[in-house]
């Protein structure tokens, strides 16, 4: 029943929508915690007897049957452990659920109001979320006559398993269904606050690099060396000023930590958000002071691998940060968050006369055998479609969107393209790996990343065209491409670096014609033709919003 109704609400939706130039400008910003432990602080987890003492539920592994498992109440009746599994990595240490929380996970919100045109922007502290949860979030919200939500996650690796694929096996879902329907919970509130709290508004934007001279804060760990470290910034502000909201674009993973916490937390978000707000903290021999309201992060093209890891990152004295460290995540959020504030003195002035909005709605293949898998199991729990059609959970096809929200003034001043994934940063600046048969050379690019310096600069499939460059299509002086931006299906990889992983005898990720099997993206993506088919809808939303 629910899925029929998600998808009357999907036909029905509307896909353009443009506020007249002579309204209001209207905004509004909540936020409320996600973070699931109950009102003393505890996680939430369904009670078990640790058999063995060693602090953690040890569940049952269909691999490794004579293997001991603790027993378990299973208080909802759904056969399996539920509890906080970390998503984002398959640790190695002592745990695999979380042990404590280090900083909150929140569901942010902010409504802004143009004449009778409503745009919403939801951020999330989560690996990701799929487009199922998200219409249902929609769907939750109706009655405020939201024209188009944007509901992105930060994709955090810091939080519980939200998408199943971080169970204590392949074989288990990973997510509490108590989560899931706190998240949502949460999100619906965050939304109405926000629409309560709508009050006279003016926004200016900023496109700024971050403070360089404390070291390199993005790593790309796959060739090509492709980084946009640029951060984007949505300033929204009361009509007689005052903070409402400060929205915040940028590339790498949240993952400073890799897998060596058993710490909740969103990672360096939370420390961009905390230093926009409040200030508090130094950077460059400054003390920086925030600006109030309510900060939403949103990830860019993630995808490639831009990464927190492995960089070398000094403090205030010059000192190198330990990596894998509470201290890095810090480091590198205080320094995005005082390049935001420092760039925000130079902000740019427009009065918005009008907001576009436009979305497209596409079917994807569903190419990926894991993934065929997991839903066939319920582990990943979104519909699948054949010939247009719902197809229970062995359908050949996807159904997912793309979308764009537009700002005018007396001329387009800033646009936001929304991805259903982790894009690869060659589709967002360009950059693509050639077709020549020269496959490696020593760059200054990456020397600047690894002291080998050795970079595949050869496509795995030569004569594969190449994606148009989203950015470059984009008209707008300010260009915010919102990455996980209402679903996750995983990485989009250029489809002429597409090498997908080999099943037989024993799984592994592909090689190419240079030798290279620095593929694991492919693992993790529904297919070759998710790029093509993504970039191009984004193309077509494009041209057609120029076109007016």
């Amino acid at each position: 029943m629910v899925i029929l109704l998600l998808l009357a609400f999907i036909l029905i939706g509307r896909d353009v929508a443009a506020s007249e130039p002579d309204a209001t400008l209207m905004a509004g910003a909540a936020a409320y915690t996600i973070t699931p432990v109950d009102a003393a602080g505890k996680l939430w987890e369904e009670p078990y007897r640790d058999v063995n003492h060693n602090g953690r539920y040890d569940a049952p592994d269909p691999g490794w049957p004579d293997r001991p498992s603790d027993p378990f109440d299973d208080t909802n009746g759904n056969g399996k452990w539920d509890g906080p599994y970390l998503a984002g990595f398959h640790h190695k240490e002592s745990y695999y659920t979380a042990t404590g929380v280090h900083d909150p996970l929140w569901a942010r919100a902010l409504i802004i109001q143009h004449g009778q045109t409503r745009v919403g922007f939801l951020a999330l502290d989560l690996i990701g979320l799929f487009y199922t949860q998200v219409e249902e979030i929609r769907l939750s919200v109706a009655d405020l006559n939201i024209d188009h939500l944007v509901v992105a996650s930060t994709h955090t690796h810091g939080g519980p398993d939200s998408l199943g694929l971080w169970g204590p096996n392949r074989l288990t879902d990973g997510k509490d269904p108590r989560f899931i329907q706190h998240i949502l919970k949460q999100s619906e509130s965050a939304l109405r606050e926000a629409s309560q709290r709508l009050a006279p508004a003016r926004i200016t934007f900023v496109s700024t690099e971050p403070i360089r001279q404390f070291g390199h804060l993005i790593n790309d760990l796959r060739d090509p060396i492709v980084i946009d470290s640029n951060v984007v910034v949505m300033a929204v502000d009361h009509e007689k000023g005052g903070a409402i909201s400060t929205v915040v674009n940028w590339t790498p993973h949240p993952e400073t930590l890799g897998g060596a916490a058993s710490l909740i937390t969103s990672d360096f978000p939370h420390y961009i958000r905390q230093g926009i707000e409040k200030g508090g903290f130094t950077v460059n021999g400054k003390r920086w002071k925030g600006r109030g309201g309510t900060t939403l992060y949103f990830s860019g093209a993630v995808g490639g691998l831009l990464s927190t890891l492995r960089l070398t990152v000094k403090d205030e004295v010059g000192d190198i940060i330990p990596q894998r460290s509470w201290d890095l995540s810090r480091r590198i959020g205080e320094i995005v968050a005082a390049s935001v504030l420092q760039g925000l003195n130079d902000r740019e002035e427009a009065p918005i006369r009008k907001i576009g909005i436009a979305r497209r709605r596409f079917f994807i293949p569903l190419e990926n055998p894991l993934f065929k898998f997991l839903i066939a199991r319920g582990i990943i729990q979104r519909g699948t479609y054949t010939n247009g059609s719902l197809a229970g959970l062995e359908g050949e096809d996807l159904f997912t969107e793309v979308g764009l929200v537009s700002f005018y003034s007396d001329h387009l001043v800033a646009q936001l393209v929304t991805i259903p994934g982790e894009l690869f940063p060659e589709i967002a600046i360009g950059g693509y790996l050639g077709d020549g048969a020269t496959c490696w050379q020593v760059s200054q690019r990456k020397l600047k990343l690894h002291p080998e310096g050795r970079e595949r600069i050869a496509a795995a499939n030569p004569g594969t065209p190449t994606e148009p460059v989203i950015k470059e299509a984009m008209r707008a002086k300010y260009k915010f491409i919102i990455g996980l931006g209402n679903d996750e299906l995983g990485y989009i990889v250029p489809a002429n670096d597409f090498v997908p992983p080999v099943l037989e005898p024993t799984p592994r990720y592909g090689t190419d014609r240079c030798g290279d099997s620095d593929h694991y993206e492919e693992s993790m993506s529904v297919g070759p033709k998710a790029a093509p088919l993504i970039s191009d809808a984004v193309i077509q939303l494009l041209r057609q919003e120029h076109a007016k």
